[in-house]
């Protein structure tokens, strides 16, 4: 039996180290890992973005059709961008951009006008694992957009002793910018008017809502700013100063608060330079509306623009003070603004130098 075991014991040792030769022998190794490769890809246009024509709500717009990289590593994915112009944007791997970031895009480079925008622009793609990247463009192509026109807002005037030239004159539109003055409209808003203005102490005032006619107006009933038809009495304020008026055609509310932000100051001339007449600051004056207080509204009518033009308004004939702006016919003016992009026609342009917002009301 202790024979046996001997033998055993032995056997079991000769083969160990037999393994173990075998493996000094021919020592394993890990192979290399395969290249990592990627295929082509591509990107182009399609068709017109009209943004009249998109669903309500719609939130991304379809820029280009892709064929995305392929790669021989399924730990890679594609983050892809569309770059208008050197702007890059966040794309979609079926080819679509965030709508209102387009948008912006056109009205900050291109402006309102209602024209079609072809924009050039190319795809990158970033193919990464998350810690390695490799960066592929496309072949530049074209995104054509034309945007919605902007909407002027229904307009309201403020008409009595306090504005325009005090006389309560309410005949029609040839009193717009005599004795009515407009309320403007909040830019992204069509239902939100503002005013910004110096008021005398104890001057009266109403709120109309079409020129030559004095039945849709708000006045003063019961001590409360209430839309009626003629029969309210007027309204006041009580201490002379800057005052904000706002007006939500929604629901038919006014309310009157004091203004404590800035006046830049009070103007001698609002001239609107521009391409159309040499960009001369001092020339194509606006007429100052309110005669009877301190003035801070401006118009001019008949205004003739014969071809696509760029302007600006500019204080004191000088550069010193000016307003530009990226949206047209309604904007917000801001020092040193965009150029406000201005297409053929025939104008009335009013313009309040404290919220620096415009019209360009097409006659």
């Amino acid at each position: 039996m202790k024979k046996f075991l001997y033998i055993a014991a032995m056997t079991l040792l000769m083969a160990s180290c037999s393994e173990d030769y075998k493996d000094w022998a021919e020592p394993q190794s890990n192979p290399q890992g395969a290249e990592i490769t990627f295929g082509t890809a591509s990107a182009t246009g399609v068709d017109l973005i009209d943004y009249a024509q998109l669903p309500e709500g719609t939130t991304e717009v379809k820029v280009c059709n892709l064929s995305i990289p392929s790669v021989n590593d399924t730990n890679y994915y594609a983050e892809t961008y569309i770059i208008l112009n050197g702007e890059e944007y966040p794309l979609t791997n079926d080819g679509f951009m965030d709508a209102a970031a387009l948008n912006k895009y056109v009205v900050d480079n291109y402006g309102r006008a209602l024209q079609q925008r072809d924009i050039p622009a190319i795809v990158r793609w970033v193919m990464t694992d998350g810690t390695t990247a490799t960066t592929m463009e496309s072949e530049p192509f074209e995104v054509h957009v034309i945007l919605t026109p902007v909407t002027i807002p229904d307009l309201w005037y403020l008409v009595g002793a306090a504005f325009g030239d005090g006389s309560w004159n309410n005949h029609g539109m040839e009193d717009v910018g005599v004795s009515l003055v407009p309320m403007y409209g909040t830019p992204g808003s069509v239902t939100i008017l503002q005013y910004i203005g110096y008021i005398p102490a104890r001057k009266t005032f109403k709120i109309i809502h079409t020129p030559g006619d004095a039945s849709d107006q708000f006045s003063m009933i019961d001590g409360e700013i209430v839309r009626n038809t003629g029969e309210g009495g007027n309204i006041r304020v009580t201490d002379a100063g800057y005052y904000k008026i706002t007006l939500d055609t929604d629901i038919d509310k006014v309310t009157i608060e004091k203004y404590d932000g800035e006046v830049s100051g009070i103007f001698s001339m609002i001239g609107m330079p521009g391409s159309y007449q040499g960009w001369n600051p001092a020339d194509n004056l606006m007429t100052g509306i309110n005669i009877k207080s301190e003035n801070h509204d401006w118009i001019v009518k008949d205004l003739v623009i014969t071809e696509s033009t760029e302007l600006k308004f500019a204080a004191n004939g000088s550069w010193d003070v000016n307003w530009g702006g990226a949206t047209f016919p309604v904007g917000a003016g801001v020092q040193d603004g965009s150029n406000i992009k201005v297409t053929p026609g025939t104008y009335t342009v009013m313009f309040n130098d404290i919220l620096g917002y415009y019209y360009f009301m097409e006659q």
